[in-house]
């Protein structure tokens, strides 16, 4: 069945699945350019797609019509060509040092450590105990 002559909602199920498949297979957390607020946003709206999915497909149909029907039919072509043939290549962040390592470090070099943007939860908690540790040595 061509993706325009699918109803408008299957296509929008369509299109949902393919993004998951392409956040699957993409860091857009660590992607310059790409806002965290933006990602979060975009987890938070595939998480909860499928809530909310039948008054989605019914405001948009009231309020775009067929263009935004004919515009959803062509996303899920594009992305069907782009996540199925896998021409969406895997981005791979530089190696980065780890951060939790034994060796000493000054407060100072820690602080560095703090700046980085790409850090976990568990590697800044790490760094602040140690940062703390060393403030209170005599």
């Amino acid at each position: 069945m061509d993706d325009s002559d699918r109803s408008f909602s299957e296509n929008l199920d369509q299109l949902i699945k393919l993004l998951r498949k392409l956040k699957d297979r993409s860091h857009f957390e660590g992607m310059p350019g790409v806002p965290k607020m933006f990602v979060m946003n975009f987890d938070f709206f595939l998480q909860n797609y499928e809530r909310m999915k039948d008054q989605i497909s019914d405001q948009l149909l009231q309020q775009f019509g067929e263009p935004i029907k004919q515009m959803v039919a062509d996303m899920v072509e594009q992305l069907k060509e782009a996540v199925d043939e896998d021409a969406i290549p895997e981005i791979e962040s530089p190696p980065q040092p780890p951060i939790i390592t034994g060796s000493k470090r000054t407060v100072e070099d820690i602080d560095q450590l703090l700046k980085n943007p790409a850090l976990t939860e568990q590697e800044i908690d790490h760094l602040l105990d140690e940062r703390s540790q060393l403030k209170n040595q005599p």
